[in-house]
C-alpha cells in the first residue's frame, strides 16, 4: 500500500530531518578527519564513516522514491 497525501508529506519531512542530521554528522567526520590523522587508520572509525555514507545514499534513494510517488499520483 503506497502512502497518499498527508502520509507522503510526513515521510518527506522525516527524510528531510534525517538528511540534515546525517549531513551534519558527515561534515563533522570530515573536520575530524582533517585534524586527526591517527583516527583515519582506526578500523572502527572507518566502518562508522562507511555506515554514514551508506545512510546518506539510502536517504537519497528514499528521496527519489517519494518524488516518483508524487509524480505518479
Amino acid at each position: 500500500m503506497e502512502p497518499k497525501g498527508y502520509e507522503l508529506l510526513k515521510i518527506e519531512t522525516k527524510i528531510d530531518v534525517l538528511e540534515k542530521e546525517l549531513s551534519a554528522l558527515f561534515a563533522d567526520f570530515k573536520k575530524y578527519e582533517s585534524t586527526k590523522d591517527m583516527a583515519i587508520e582506526n578500523p572502527a572509525y572507518q566502518k562508522l564513516q562507511k555506515m554514514n555514507v551508506c545512510c546518506l545514499n539510502l536517504l537519497e534513494t528514499y528521496r527519489e522514491y517519494t518524488k516518483n510517488l508524487k509524480k505518479n499520483m
